[in-house]
This record gives structure tokens, sequence and C-alpha cells, in this order.
């Protein structure tokens, strides 16, 4: 399997176009790890000062993230936020973690797969420019309702929860797909009290409220 790795810290990006052959995930970490050590190695010996947010993106070869590294964890070994990182990536409901900006951080597999997406395509991109309304549809209000949501956030620092919303999907193959979400965004503050970042959180009933319309026809 080839893999690719993609360094990320603070608004920058350098993507791996060549990437390397592994023969799984745990020797693409290896291989991660060995790089990011390099990295930091470099930085001292120029003194130049270490990304805190430098971290190393593993791709595999159909453009899914599968792994991460930090500049900090790969210095320091295991951290507690790599745990937390997993929990976050494992999670059976959908999430999308936010910047205050409303420029997509990170999303976990459930995410990815639901909205069938991958990170190389979303990650560090304003939201509403990866999700907008579907233009096909004049009465389409996905883009302002969320909008609202995660302002009424911003605003409260309190948690909101949408009633259901159809907010079509853009499939890969650029055509519109009808979906139906009930929309959860969760504010995290940081330590002066201000949202650092917020969880949008999403459950797909398309197929419930499609069903329930075709009953009650």
């Amino acid at each position: 399997m080839r893999y690719f790795f993609h360094f990320l810290a603070g608004n920058e990006r350098l993507d791996d176009d060549a990437g390397f052959d592994h023969a799984d995930v745990v020797q693409a970490r290896a291989e991660a790890v060995r790089a990011a050590r390099e990295m930091i190695a470099e930085s001292l010996r120029r003194n130049l000062p270490i990304a805190d947010d430098g971290v190393i993106e593993i791709t595999d070869e159909h453009g899914r993230m599968v792994d991460n590294v930090s500049l900090v964890s790969a210095a320091f070994g295991e951290t507690a936020d790599r745990r937390y990182r997993l929990l976050f990536d494992v999670a059976p409901q959908n999430l999308l973690l936010l910047r205050s900006d409303l420029t997509i951080l990170d999303a976990n597999r459930a995410y990815l797969r639901t909205t069938m997406t991958n990170p190389g395509a979303i990650l560090r991109r304003p939201l509403f420019d990866v999700f907008p309304d579907n233009p096909g549809d004049p009465d389409a209000t996905g883009v302002r309702n969320v909008s609202a949501s995660l302002n009424a956030v911003l605003r409260d620092k309190a948690e909101h929860t949408l009633p259901v919303q159809r907010y079509d999907l853009r499939r890969p193959d650029g055509a519109w797909e009808v979906r139906y979400w009930k929309p959860r965004n969760i504010p995290i503050l940081d330590a002066n009290g201000e949202v650092e970042f917020i969880v949008h959180q999403t459950e797909d009933v398309t197929r419930a409220v499609l069903g329930q319309r075709s009953r009650a026809d």
C-alpha cells in the first residue's frame, strides 16, 4: 500500500504527491515519526522554532486519512492528545471539528464515510465552501440555518441543536443527493471562556424522513 505524508502547521500545508510503499499503517506511522523527529532536529540545528501545532497527516492511496503524528508526540512520546484523537476518530457519531472561523480542522471516519468525502478535500477549508447549498434547489436553506446555529454557539458559548434539516450532499461524481440531517453544534471553550472550537455533530435521518413521506403518500 502506498501512503502519503502531508505536513500541516497553522494555515500552511505541504502535500506529499509521491508517497512511500509500506506494508501497513503501523510501518507508515513509524515512518511519519521518523520524519517528524528529523524535522525537529533540523529546526534545532537551524535555531528555528518548532511548530507546536505541526502534524504529519498520513493518507492512503485512496485519499483516506489513516493516522497522524504531531511533532510534539514524536518528540515526547504518546500523549493524552493522541489518545483523545483516537477516540474521536473511532466514535460512531458523525463528528466534524471546526475552528472558531468555521474552517474545518478535523473529521472522524464516520463523518467522512457518511458525507462521501476525504480529508484532503475538506480539511483547512471553510465549512460552507466544502458543503454549499444545492444550486438546483431554489428553496435550499441548509447553509443559512446551519450558519445561524453556529453563530448562536459563538455568541452564546452554548450548545445549539437544530430540527431536522434538508441539506443536500454533493457526491464525488458531482451529482447532488437529497439528504436530511439532525445537526448539533457544541462549543469547546479555551481557558478564557471563549469559543476555540466547535464540534459539529450530524445524524443522517434521510431514510427515516423519506420513509415517513412514502407511507403518508
